[in-house]
């Protein structure tokens, strides 16, 4: 959950995180227990890449963009993002209990491939925790947070700050138009239960692929197996604020592929929520 939009009123929010919350108590938590006693494997779709060995490109924009940059003229989706400029010193609150064991589970894969002088991107920050825990992953490079909205962006930004972060910038992008200096600078690219609010995903995979080097990896976290998405999809198009669709395992492949990545595949993280990775051609 990620992104923003037209809600569906107090109410119908309630119910999402109502939902929200008992599905983590009650299946996510139970499951990650039972994963990391090694009594749970993983299902694997796919390719993946190998761990990858190479350096990482390094720190960049945090040293050119010590404050947030935000843009200075409306887009075409800026309607999607109202809601979440509204909620954004509380939208953390709300998601933390369901989004945590879920991120637990990918920054386990996401470290693979994750050079401690990486530079990376999280297409879609939100308000900034799992950025926060990616940017200690990589020590010796960066993070640069992207949101549509400007609420998100200055939140993230001042929670890096608060907890003594300097290796993080913070840009106010639309996923499907990104910055032109972003051509071949990342080494990985991510997003954590954004990839559902994204208007126009085959374009926002282009764009992500035009930003990361020869040889990156573009993981999602979403929402994928087809169980999950035709139970989860209707509550979601009901209360999600901009909700625009989940993809299955599969789909995510044929995303991926169609936009020109090399490889693409995709791991089971916990039930319902899978990683998916693309990787550019070298």
């Amino acid at each position: 959950m990620s992104g923003g939009g037209a809600p569906g009123g107090p109410a119908a929010e309630g119910v999402l995180v109502g939902a929200m919350w008992s599905y983590a108590a009650n299946v996510l938590y139970p499951s990650q227990a039972l994963r990391r006693a090694g009594l749970a494997a993983r299902r694997v779709v796919g390719e993946l890449p190998p761990p990858i060995p190479r350096p990482g490109l390094g720190p960049l924009f945090s040293r050119l963009h010590p404050r947030p940059v935000l843009l200075d003229r409306a887009t075409a989706h800026d309607h999607l993002v109202e809601e979440f400029d509204r909620m954004a010193e509380i939208y953390d609150a709300f998601v933390r209990p369901f989004s945590t064991p879920i991120f637990d589970e990918a920054l386990l894969e996401l470290r693979k491939w994750l050079p401690a002088d990486g530079r990376v991107l999280d297409a879609g920050c939100g308000a900034g925790r799992e950025l926060r825990r990616v940017a200690g992953a990589v020590p010796h490079g960066e993070v640069v947070g992207i949101d549509l909205s400007a609420g998100m962006i200055n939140a993230a930004w001042r929670d890096a700050r608060a907890h003594g972060l300097g290796n993080c910038a913070f840009i106010q992008s639309d996923v499907g138009e990104l910055p032109p200096d972003f051509d071949a600078a990342f080494d990985l690219v991510y997003n954590c239960l954004a990839h559902h609010h994204y208007p126009d995903p085959p374009a926002a995979t282009r764009e992500i692929l035009r930003a990361l080097r020869p040889g990156g990896v573009y993981c999602v976290v979403d929402p994928g197996p087809e169980w999950f998405n035709r139970m989860s999809a209707p509550l979601a198009a009901h209360a999600d604020p901009g909700w625009i669709g989940f993809h299955t395992p599969e789909a995510f492949r044929r995303l991926f592929l169609d936009a020109g990545f090399a490889s693409a595949g995709s791991i089971e993280l916990l039930p319902g929520f899978n990683l998916a990775v693309g990787v550019k051609g070298a």
